[in-house]
């Protein structure tokens, strides 16, 4: 039976021939945290199993996925160097400008999750307490300007005019502090 390349798009076929193109085919390593690098390298989805892809015992990725320096060519029998990742995929445009094409387990997902709606909370936590600190600090500059104007230190049209623009002043703030 002919192996072919276990990479999505990659038509590497292991034939009599591939030797001699300077092709040479790579079983999955055993070490599991090795392997595991290598499918997350590879970015291939099981649609069955709504998950990561699993290699098989027989699966292989062919050397154009490694970069040159990831072999040892000083054995007469081509290499791969211990522990190097395949690195090189000419994976579905859709998969390779985004951080999310690799998927999470459900489990990591929901950790994930959890963690972005507790910010969420936290920032809406923020927020209101500093709408609540703004209304204060409006409160205090308005009653000051209404005992500028009891005193007889600033006339009606200068606490008019601050108080308009403190007003202003206040809504500006309100909507940079929520628009950011």
């Amino acid at each position: 039976m002919v192996k072919c390349c276990s990479a999505i798009g990659c038509a590497s076929r292991c034939l009599p021939n591939s030797k001699l193109k300077g092709l040479t085919f790579h079983v999955f390593p055993t070490d599991e945290n090795i392997k595991r690098k290598w499918v997350l390298a590879m970015k291939r989805l099981d649609v069955n199993a709504a998950g990561i892809w699993e290699p098989k015992k027989g699966d292989v990725l062919c050397s154009r996925h490694f970069k040159k320096t990831d072999f040892d060519r000083s054995a007469p029998n081509i290499k791969l160097k211990p522990g190097v990742i395949p690195s090189i995929f000419d994976s579905p445009y859709h998969l390779q400008e985004h951080s999310y094409s690799v998927m999470d387990s459900p489990k990591k997902l929901k950790h994930k999750l959890d963690h972005v709606i507790g910010e969420l909370e936290d920032t809406k936590e923020s927020l209101r307490n500093v709408l609540d600190r703004e209304k204060r600090f409006q409160k205090s500059l308005r009653k000051t300007i209404r005992e500028l104007k009891d005193e007889c230190l600033i006339s009606q049209e200068t606490a008019n005019r601050l108080d308009a623009f403190c007003w202003e002043c206040c809504q500006e703030s309100i909507e940079q502090d929520y628009i950011a």
